[in-house]
């Protein structure tokens, strides 16, 4: 693997391509093609064949072992990606890399086949120029974007490998660069669902707007947009806070010409440490109840495992922390600023075993993830095998 800068970023390219043509789309879940190459292409660059282990022979999930002392390190990510949604509006097939203006485009590429490729090419430098201590377990886990019932959830039920420290190789960014801050925790994300009730009808027979559940349903979604949520959460970090996403998703009613007696809509909150299930019910309840809504609008939570995904704990180890800032400063040339990741990865599932996890540190960026012509950058790719392996070293070897 060790090459010429050209050589690292042809074989860096060859295999993205491969990932990128594994379809593995979540929903439905199946992702036993990309597995598979990832086997095929982990052999071929040295690494130790892959345990597996599966709640579902469609869903298998990948644990590498590399090298057997000192402490270890836990590289973690997945292998499923959103659908690819509306097929025309993607600039060709979404399974075939295309690269132009120095990006690769395709389904999958920044969320987070780029950054299987980085997990797999920094390993295999490892293996051919190992540390003197340390070791490595690399997680390719299925079902991260379903919230990983049968990925890391399951594996972590099971007893997932105990590491000292755990990377997840998401996309680092939120802006149109790779690596824009070194994010040390996360949000989380509370799914609740509000219900609208009303008398139900033919369209033909006038109903009250005080008994319709469309008008109290309007009222609803408006109070609920215009309401000013959780003002004295803001995260230690970066002062990020949380936020409420309304009408997420929408449905109900039969046909065109009937009154409907309930309406739904899917209400999404991303949180921060110390907001709880509880608290976020209780306050979206509250503007519900100010806008004399409480006996024509519930709201609940949905039901697992969508209901409640914990924000991740600000990450606190020195030793995980000047591993990540030293090759930082050495492969991207700046300081790091410290920041709390908007959306969620598994770190803060991971992290229940006890153990420190940076939840994104990957190519690419969620400003181009979960979209049509979702792409990485060809040098982020070369530059995040430099990354990761340079965090690697540093965290083996670690110097002040």
């Amino acid at each position: 693997m060790i090459g010429s800068a050209d050589q690292q970023a042809s074989a860096a390219v060859a295999l993205l391509t491969k990932l990128v043509a594994a379809a593995s789309p979540n929903p439905p879940g199946d992702e036993r093609m990309v597995a598979e190459v990832i086997r095929e292409e982990a052999h071929a660059l040295g690494l130790p064949a892959p345990e597996t282990h599966s709640l579902a022979a469609e869903r298998p999930n990948l644990i590498f072992r590399v090298g057997v002392a000192g402490p270890t390190l836990l590289l973690a990510g997945h292998t499923d990606t959103m659908p690819a949604g509306d097929l025309t509006k993607w600039r060709g097939d979404p399974w075939t890399l295309q690269i132009s203006d120095g990006r690769a485009f395709g389904l999958g590429s920044a969320d987070m086949k780029a950054g299987i490729v980085v997990m797999l090419l920094a390993a295999a430098r490892l293996v051919e120029d190992p540390e003197p201590r340390g070791s490595l377990i690399l997680v390719l886990a299925a079902d991260e974007e379903n919230c990983s019932a049968f990925g890391v959830r399951w594996l972590v039920d099971q007893g997932l490998p105990v590491a000292d420290a755990g990377i997840m190789l998401e996309p680092s960014s939120t802006t149109d660069r790779s690596w824009e801050r070194l994010f040390v925790a996360q949000r989380g994300s509370c799914v609740c669902e509000l219900t609208a009730r009303g008398k139900p009808g033919h369209s033909g027979q006038v109903v009250p707007a005080s008994e319709r559940a469309s008008a109290a349903f309007a009222r609803a979604l408006g109070a609920l947009t215009s309401a000013e949520f959780f003002p004295e959460f803001r995260h230690e970090v970066d002062a990020t806070a949380p936020s409420v996403n309304v009408a997420t998703m929408v449905r109900g009613g039969m046909v065109p010409f009937a009154h409907p007696e309930y309406l739904h809509a899917t209400i999404e909150v991303r949180t921060i440490e110390a907001m709880t299930p509880d608290l976020v019910l209780d306050r979206l309840r509250q503007v519900i109840a100010q806008a004399d809504l409480a006996d024509r609008v519930t709201i609940d939570l949905w039901p697992p495992p969508l209901d409640w995904f914990p924000p991740g704990l600000a990450v606190g180890d020195s030793r995980l922390l000047k591993a990540t800032q030293h090759a930082w400063r050495d492969v991207l040339g700046e300081q790091p600023k410290l920041g709390v990741l908007p959306a969620s990865t598994d770190s803060s599932v991971i992290a229940e075993l006890g153990f420190p996890v940076i939840p994104a540190f990957g190519p690419g960026s969620l400003a181009v993830a979960h979209q049509p012509n979702e792409s990485i950058s060809l040098k982020d790719l070369v530059t995040g095998v430099d990354l990761l392996e340079s965090t690697i070293r540093h965290y083996f070897s670690p110097v002040e």
